[in-house]
């Protein structure tokens, strides 16, 4: 659910009411509430604003009922895909499980460093910099083999 400004503000601004009342019975400075009151706000709008762009994601296994997972992926939830790890027989084997025969065809003709590339950064979720260091070249040079896959494949 989203992040309602108006009644969340009517409550901060509440709550704030309240304090002055304290801070002012406590004998403080109204410069220094008003310090502390501007802080509060700053907080209060930095949460407002991490809460409407931010969306909780769903674990990496999703199981279960759909109704508590994220708008995001309910919108692209045909995109989503599981595998069978038991069911290859070799690293590489994710490649026929691709529906379209014409990128698989094209996959299969890749040299086997753009397939482990490819098979390390987008079935196993690395980095390009973590590929970078285990083969211990830089991550410009991974993004550009990157690119001329994605070039190749198109």
């Amino acid at each position: 659910m989203g992040f309602n400004y108006a009644k969340e503000r009517r409550k901060f601004e509440a709550e704030w009411k309240k304090l002055r009342q304290e801070y002012k019975q406590a004998e403080m400075d109204a410069h220094a509430i008003e310090q502390l009151y501007l802080f509060d706000l700053g907080v209060f709008c930095s949460e407002r604003s991490y809460l409407n762009h931010t969306q909780q994601m769903p674990d990496m296994y999703i199981v279960g009922d759909s109704s508590d997972h994220s708008s995001l992926l309910k919108k692209f939830e045909n995109l989503s895909v599981t595998f069978d790890e038991a069911a290859f027989h070799d690293r590489y084997a994710w490649v026929e499980t691709i529906d379209d025969s014409h990128l698989s065809a094209l996959i299969r003709k890749l040299p086997q460093r753009d397939l482990e590339l490819l098979t390390f950064l987008v079935i196993e979720g690395h980095t390009q910099q973590e590929l970078a260091e285990e083969w211990h070249c830089s991550q410009r040079l991974i993004s550009k083999r990157l690119q001329k896959i994605k070039k190749f494949l198109k």
